[in-house]
C-alpha cells in the first residue's frame, strides 16, 4: 500500500485488496485545504476508478457548515460523472462529533442520499466503516 502526502495535512492511500481510498487527515484544516485535499482525492479516484472512500477526519476536528456546503454543492455532484456508478464515502469520527450539534447538522439526513449517485455514513470505528464501504446498496 502507497501513501501520497498531500501537502501536510492529508494522506491518501490505495488499499487494492478492497478498492478502497483511505484518506487520513493529519491536522486541523482551512476552507481552501479541504477544497485541495478532497480534489487530490478525487483525482486519484478517477486514477483508480475507485468509489469506496474511507475519510478518517479524526484529527481534523473541524467539521462545519461551510465545508459541508462546499462538499454538496461542488464536491460530490463530480463523484458519478467521473467515477461512473454509485460512491460510498465513510466518515471516520471522534465519538464526540456524533453528539456535537454543529458537527451532526453539517451531515446530511439519510434522506438526502436517495437517488443520488453518492452515499455517506458516520462511524466512530474503522473496521464498521470498511464492513458498510463493503456493503452493496440496497
Amino acid at each position: 500500500m502507497t501513501v501520497t502526502a498531500i501537502a501536510d495535512f492529508l494522506a491518501v492511500s490505495y488499499r487494492p485488496d478492497l478498492d478502497v481510498l483511505v484518506a487520513r487527515w493529519l491536522r486541523p484544516i482551512e476552507l481552501a485545504e479541504m477544497e485541495q485535499g478532497y480534489w487530490a482525492l478525487l483525482a486519484e479516484a478517477e486514477l483508480r476508478q475507485c468509489r469506496r472512500w474511507l475519510l478518517d477526519v479524526r484529527r481534523r476536528r473541524n467539521t462545519h457548515q461551510v465545508g459541508a456546503s462546499w462538499m454538496v454543492r461542488t464536491l460530490l455532484p463530480e463523484l458519478g460523472p467521473r467515477l461512473g456508478g454509485r460512491s460510498r464515502l465513510a466518515y471516520l469520527l471522534m465519538p464526540e462529533y456524533l453528539r456535537d450539534a454543529a458537527a451532526d447538522a453539517a451531515f446530511p439526513p439519510p434522506t438526502y442520499f436517495d437517488g443520488k449517485p453518492f452515499v455517506g455514513e458516520r462511524f466512530v470505528e474503522e473496521q464498521a466503516a470498511f464492513k458498510w464501504l463493503q456493503a452493496e446498496d440496497e
